[in-house]
């Protein structure tokens, strides 16, 4: 039994410029899905649709190939090959990023990029064939309710105000009306910026804590424009501190030889001091991440500078070394 085949059966077939397929190939690919027309019906329904969309037809040499315009609507047409399989990609490793209304929104498009790689054993076996991994430990992301990450979104997106009910403690809620400012993922947590109507500073909320989030219908205060990139740079939520200082580490034992091909930056100097040691000097931000890189190393490194960090590094080792006694 045949079934009946529709325009958008069609337009999903169809490549994007220059790529074209010919009336034959289509009828082809419709017959392996169980969907028989002959080729003057295919070409029929194709002139027919090329009134409405933007469908070319390539009669520069025989067969004819069908194609979508290069500037048509990514929604209209088939998908390629490389668009599949970035698709499957940011399925795998980046949907713990996005807002929920977006991946519901991209559906469709995993479903055809799913298609799309039924056609291709070969991109199959490749995706089957690499995999991303984190260079932190990774963390369980903290659950947020469905309903409480929608609106939140959906406030720092339309400029809403948000009534909120939020627990700082366990057990010890409070609410509040609030301007979301902006959203920053942070490792599995993902925070939300606010501004408080009777609070001087921005406060930094963590959406797992959020038990209640409703979108009011009153703008934020636009009167103090929000500039998420400086903030962060200002250090104000100690992710990025003002200024930079003179870091100086002495590695030993191997440590640095991965610097050599990854350099912790264009600007690194790193000297080798005696064999399987060297010292990197380099100018950079004292961060909480370079803290904990630098802590990875154990006792294959010494801080050497700044002075302030130097102290920090030698309470933190000696308090372990107690430790272990």
């Amino acid at each position: 039994m045949t079934m009946t085949i529709t325009d958008q059966d069609l337009l999903e077939l169809l490549p994007r410029a220059p790529t074209k397929q010919s009336t034959t190939q289509l009828g082809e690919r419709l017959a392996r899905a169980g969907k028989d027309i002959d080729v003057r019906s295919i070409q029929r329904r194709l002139i027919k649709l090329s009134a409405k969309y933007p469908i070319l037809c390539d009669e520069s040499s025989k067969p004819y190939g069908w194609s979508i315009a290069k500037d048509a609507p990514p929604t209209l047409g088939d998908i390629s090959m490389a668009e599949a399989t970035a698709l499957k990609m940011g399925q795998k490793y980046l949907l713990d990023t996005m807002p929920l209304e977006v991946v519901d929104a991209l559906k469709p498009y995993f479903g055809r990029a799913d298609q799309k790689l039924k056609e291709a054993k070969l991109y199959q076996a490749w995706l089957s064939k690499i995999r991303l991994i984190p260079p932190a430990q990774v963390l369980v992301r903290p659950r947020i309710g469905r309903n409480v990450l929608q609106a939140c979104y959906d406030a720092v997106l339309k400029g809403q105000k948000l009534h909120i009910i939020y627990e700082r403690e366990a057990g010890k809620t409070k609410e509040y009306d609030a301007d979301p400012l902006a959203i920053v993922l942070r490792g599995p947590v993902t925070y939300l910026i606010v501004r408080f109507e009777w609070a001087a500073d921005v406060n930094l909320l963590a959406l797992h804590r959020v038990r209640m989030a409703k979108v009011l219908d009153a703008p934020i205060d636009a009167a103090g424009r929000f500039d998420l990139d400086a903030y962060l740079e200002s250090g104000a939520l100690g992710f990025f501190p003002a200024g930079e200082d003179l870091l100086q580490v002495h590695f030993f034992d191997g440590g640095a030889n991965h610097l050599l091909e990854t350099p912790f930056s264009v600007n690194q100097d790193l000297k080798e001091v005696a064999p399987g040691e060297h010292l990197l000097t380099v100018k950079t931000k004292i961060t909480e991440q370079l803290k904990w890189w630098l802590l990875g190393f154990g006792e294959r490194i010494e801080v050497k500078g700044p002075p302030s960090l130097r102290r920090e590094f030698r309470g933190r080792t000696h308090g372990a070394a107690s430790r272990y006694k």
